[in-house]
């Protein structure tokens, strides 16, 4: 059977349970079991080939369809857009298209992304103090990107996939705690991140029959929560949750997603295809050199002004996100039952049903961008998608910081190193992972003459 006839037989199958759950219950303990098989069914297509079954799904039933546990998907740009910004939003514990079901692996604290009402607002309220403005920490978000960067150039390689996330790791933990990490404790944390897919297991096979791969990962979250109660950040974040009635460990847990998930696997992903970009269009890299050089002029240190002059490389770090989104989906649930008309035929959907908005189908929407898969900078980027957008309780708090780290991280990368070889750029679009070009490494790294 090929790959389009599992994808689109799944769908059938979709169609078929839609009034079954209807029957039975949604939250029975048969109406969870039915769709617990259905999202494993359609997940074992989905985690191996998802740009695929996306387009496959989208271009032989439409811009609607039903996926893994019978969540509703919007494929294009407004339905994608207007899931974003519906307010309020009612959140459940998901990672995009990944369900939680193992509590354990996040020690039974909630994903900041799948909290609601005044926790979440809370927890917002947490990340952006904790956040830093890039250009009013330039030289000290440039001093840690110096020193990685000197412990690269010591390897000659910096390898994209491995090296990034572990940068990300250690300079977030400084910043935002002041702490730093050892290398055993920033591997540690990289591996948390690499097997956070286990948490999309039943709790029982997730905790127990796989203690051997879990059982780490927890008891480093463990040790590193603790950790960041002693810090001499903590005081002030714990005084800003508990005005929202959060406690120490709701808190110090949804700092550590938010710098392992949203921070490390976001940011480094988007920071990696930006560099992918740039080595495989060398007339828009030496644009990019040379615009770092003007900024920088002969200056020992960056202006806090240099961001905001940092033009092209704005729209480069813009268009970047739009064709190779660090985030994939976005979701939410319905708070009431209805019907859904999907390749015109009319099927009931259950109160508490996901609703998921794909990210890179939306940015490729031939309807809003033209010539959608080709790389444009004269683009407008006022409605993009990626960081969830702006204006709105789903836009992501840690935008601002995301973009200025990563020009930060550019114009040392292009002003004080080199590299003489690069292997293979490759985008891969087949397992969910963060779309970013991992195997790829800047050979003969060192620093410019």
């Amino acid at each position: 059977m090929t790959l389009k006839d599992k994808v689109l037989q799944g769908h059938d199958r979709q169609l078929w349970l839609a009034p079954i759950l209807a029957k039975v219950g949604y939250d029975t303990a048969i109406g969870k079991f039915l769709r617990l098989v259905f999202y494993y069914m359609d997940a074992s297509i989905i985690l191996n080939a998802w740009r695929d079954f996306l387009y496959i799904r989208k271009d032989n039933i439409g811009d609607k369809y039903f996926a893994v546990d019978q969540a509703i998907m919007h494929s294009s740009h407004s339905q994608v857009k207007e899931l974003m910004q519906t307010q309020p939003q009612l959140r459940g514990n998901d990672l995009g298209i990944i369900r939680i079901l193992a509590p354990s692996y996040l020690l039974d604290n909630p994903l900041s992304l799948g909290t609601n009402g005044n926790e979440h607002t809370g927890l917002r309220a947490v990340f952006l103090q904790a956040l830093p403005e890039p250009s009013e920490q330039i030289d000290f978000l440039g001093y840690l990107v110096e020193q990685s960067l000197l412990e690269a150039a010591r390897e000659s390689k910096l390898h994209i996939g491995n090296d990034l996330p572990k940068i990300m790791l250690s300079i977030l933990h400084q910043l935002v705690f002041q702490i730093s990490l050892s290398e055993e404790e920033i591997t540690a944390s990289s591996g948390y991140i690499k097997g956070f897919v286990l948490a999309s297991l039943p709790n029982f096979i997730s905790k127990y029959l796989l203690a051997i791969l879990t059982a780490p990962n927890i008891r480093h979250r463990q040790y590193l929560t603790k950790r960041y109660k002693q810090s001499a950040r903590w005081a002030s974040y714990f005084e800003t949750g508990a005005q929202y009635q959060l406690n120490e460990h709701q808190i110090a847990n949804s700092l550590f997603d938010m710098i392992h998930l949203a921070g490390t696997a976001g940011t480094s992903a988007l920071l990696g295809s930006v560099i992918g970009v740039l080595c495989l269009d060398n007339a828009l890299r030496n644009d990019v050199v040379t615009e770092v050089n003007a900024v920088w002029n002969a200056k020992e240190s960056l202006d806090p002004d240099a961001l905001e002059q940092s033009t092209l490389l704005n729209q480069v770090i813009l268009e970047t996100a739009r064709l190779y989104p660090p985030v994939r989906f976005v979701s939410q649930l319905t708070t009431e039952a209805g019907e859904v008309e999907i390749a015109e035929q009319k099927c009931p959907f259950q109160k508490g049903t996901r609703l998921l908005g794909s990210i890179l189908t939306a940015n490729r929407d031939a309807n809003k961008y033209q010539n959608p898969d080709d790389f444009d900078l004269t683009r407008n980027f006022s409605d993009i998608l990626s960081w969830n957008g702006e204006g709105h309780e789903r836009a992501c708090p840690g935008r601002t910081l995301s973009i200025g780290f990563i020009k930060i991280f550019c114009l040392h990368l292009f002003k004080n190193y080199q590299w003489n070889s690069i292997t293979e750029v490759n985008w891969d679009f087949e397992k969910v992972t963060a779309v970013t070009p991992n195997s790829l490494v800047l050979q003969g790294f060192a620093p410019r003459l």
